[in-house]
Formats: C-alpha cells, sequence, structure tokens
C-alpha cells in the first residue's frame, strides 16, 4: 500500500505512525536545537575560557561523552563506508573544527553586530551548494523566507551597525565560518544516511576538537588551571549548545535540505539576547544587553521568517531524505534491526 510518497505494507493507521514521526521529528528537532544552541553566547561570554581553548573543550567533551555509544557501530561504518566517503567524513570534520576556530577568532578583528548580519548569509550559502552539489531544488517558499528572515536582521541591527574598512578581515572570517559550517553539513547530508548517528557525531567531534586542541596549543591559549565556576559555565556549554544543539543539528541534515539548518540558526542571535536581557541584572557582563523596539519589530519578522521556511520544510521534505536515495537492493541501512528480517518484495517502512 501507498500513503503519500512512502511505501508501506501494514494497515493504514500503523503505517501512519511509522511515516508520520519522519515529517515531526526533525522540526521538533530543530527547535530543541535552535533554543540550545542560542544558550552558546550566554554561556560562552559567562565561562571567560580563550576561544580555541574553549572550542576544544567543547568538542573533545562531546566526543568523549559519545564515545561508549560510539566507538563499535564507527568500526562497523568505517568498514561498509568507501574510500572516497572516508576522506568525505574527515573532511566533514575538519570543516566543522575550522568553523569553530575562524567563528571564535573572528570576534577579535570584527563587531558583533557584523558577526549577527554576515550570519545571514549562510542560508544564501547552503541554497546555493543544496542546488549546486545535492540537487536540492530552490522555490520560492526558500526566498521568501530568507527575504523575511534577512530584512528582520538587518533591522535588528540597523541601530548598531556601521561599515568599518578595518574590520573586512574579520567579516572575512565570519564569512568563512559560515561556509565552513555548510559545506560540513552537506556533506553531512550525504553521510548520515550511510552511518549510525552516534558514530557520525563521534567522528565529526573528534575530529574538529583535534583541529580547535592543535589551534589552541599554538596561539598558547590556556586549557585548565580555571575558577570553578567558570568550569561550570564551560559544562554548560559543552552539555547544552553542543552535545543536545548542535547534535540536533547534524540529526535533522538527514531529513531536510541544508537550507532549512542553516536557516533556523538565523534565529540564535535574537534568542540569545532575548536570555542576556532576562539575565541582565544577575549577571554583569549581560548589563549592556538591550532590547530597542526595532531590534523587537526586526528580532519578530526573523523568528517569522525562519518559522515560514521550517513549516515549508516540514511540508515539503517530511519523508526523510532517504526517500530519494535508497539503501542498494537487499541493503538494509545503518539503522536497520539487525533481528528483523526483511519481508521480500515489500519495502521497508522508512524510520527517522
Amino acid at each position: 500500500m501507498k500513503w503519500g510518497k512512502v511505501c508501506c505494507p501494514y494497515p493504514r493507521p500503523l503505517c501512519l505512525r511509522i511515516v508520520r514521526p519522519v515529517k515531526t521529528l526533525p522540526l521538533v528537532a530543530t527547535v530543541i536545537g535552535v533554543f540550545a544552541v542560542s544558550m552558546a553566547a550566554p554561556y560562552i561570554l559567562l565561562s571567560e575560557v580563550q576561544p580555541y581553548a574553549l572550542a576544544a573543550w567543547r568538542l573533545l567533551s562531546v566526543a568523549l561523552i559519545l564515545s561508549p555509544f560510539a566507538l563499535a557501530p564507527l568500526l562497523t561504518d568505517l568498514a561498509r563506508l568507501g574510500a572516497g566517503e572516508r576522506i568525505k567524513l574527515l573532511a566533514s570534520g575538519l570543516t566543522y573544527g575550522a568553523h569553530f576556530a575562524f567563528f571564535a577568532l573572528a570576534f577579535g578583528y570584527t563587531s558583533k553586530e557584523s558577526v549577527v548580519v554576515l550570519i545571514g548569509a549562510q542560508p544564501l550559502m547552503a541554497m546555493a551548494i543544496g542546488r549546486v552539489f545535492l540537487g536540492e531544488a530552490i522555490t520560492r517558499s526558500m526566498l521568501g523566507a530568507t527575504a523575511l528572515s534577512l530584512l528582520g536582521l538587518g533591522l535588528f541591527v540597523w541601530n548598531d551597525y556601521s561599515f568599518d574598512p578595518g574590520h573586512l578581515w574579520g567579516d572575512a572570517m565570519v564569512l568563512i565560518c559560515g561556509l565552513l559550517i555548510v559545506i560540513s553539513y552537506a556533506i553531512g547530508r550525504r553521510l548520515r544516511p550511510r552511518m549510525k548517528l552516534t558514530s557520525y557525531l563521534f567522528s565529526l567531534y573528534l575530529l574538529g576538537g583535534l583541529g580547535c586542541l592543535a589551534a589552541a596549543l599554538v596561539a598558547g591559549n590556556a586549557l585548565w588551571g580555571f575558577h570553578w565556576v567558570n568550569w561550570y559555565y564551560l559544562g554548560c556549554a559543552i552539555i547544552i549548545p553542543t552535545l543536545i544543539g548542535h547534535s540536533m543539528f547534524h540529526y535533522v541534515v538527514k531529513y531536510v535540505p541544508v537550507f532549512y539548518v542553516n536557516l533556523a540558526i538565523l534565529a540564535e542571535p535574537v534568542i540569545a539576547i532575548i536570555v542576556m536581557l532576562l539575565f541582565r541584572e544577575r549577571f554583569e557582563v549581560f548589563r549592556a544587553s538591550e532590547l530597542t523596539g526595532l531590534q523587537a519589530l526586526g528580532g519578530a519578522l526573523l523568528l517569522a521568517g525562519v518559522a515560514m521556511g521550517l513549516g515549508v520544510a516540514r511540508k515539503a521534505k517530511g519523508d526523510g531524505y532517504e526517500q530519494d536515495h535508497k539503501p542498494a537492493a537487499g541493503g538494509r541501512g545503518p539503522d536497520a534491526d539487525p533481528q528483523q528480517p526483511e519481508r521480500a518484495g515489500k519495502p521497508a517502512a522508512s524510520e527517522s
């Protein structure tokens, strides 16, 4: 029997229970990921750890947390992957770590307003890369969601933004780090259907973390000796925006075009500002945070654009990436239950 685009051998009620989570879970995971990643800026400010050391701690700690669940599946996945796919996995991890390094470095060469504005280029890069390298369509809904989000982003920083030629190098680094994360997500879009989520995440965090650790050692960043309060907020930065937030995005990228993941990230600065405003009386480092009426309007438009994009993503691509990239005949994919044999002559139901 067929319901929508998904072939299902089971009766209608059971079939709908199997298929519907594929549409819903990525949307829920994206929303959770946006809120979790938005906590990165407050926790980074409170931790007071130097940039490369902070990135190394965040990525390598998450790799350590995942290692008991990832090592065995990783060996199986590596045996399944071809030489070209292993190179892509290495490239994904290194570009992911380089994104963290460039992003941390950029703040020393440009203003935070410039960073917020230039982050707006990410969904445009994702749209282009998705089209050229992944064959993903560019729709009017994508363009509409992007235009609304960028309008809101412009209003959000209108009062504070000013062009400074001295910031060009830092601005270039922000664009580079945006391109790097888009490339990492695009590679993940190809690899995720071929790998267990835990093994892919472990590889990504380990490779990226080792790159950031090398940068921290070269730059002379302190890796320990922090006050217990700094350790506490460093731990929060590891668990909430990294383990939960970034991992959610890497889960989602299997099911929706890379454009939508990068569009959702635009909501991060707005939510971060709101969090810092709520706690500005408690933490001195947040005292400079403010939200004007124009910023509130811009933030509302930006969030509306992101919500519009996610709504379109749920309707248009909810059936999952694997619908267009099915395993070869007889193949079961990395997430199949080894105890459950496939039914002869009937396609297996899509799973999330």
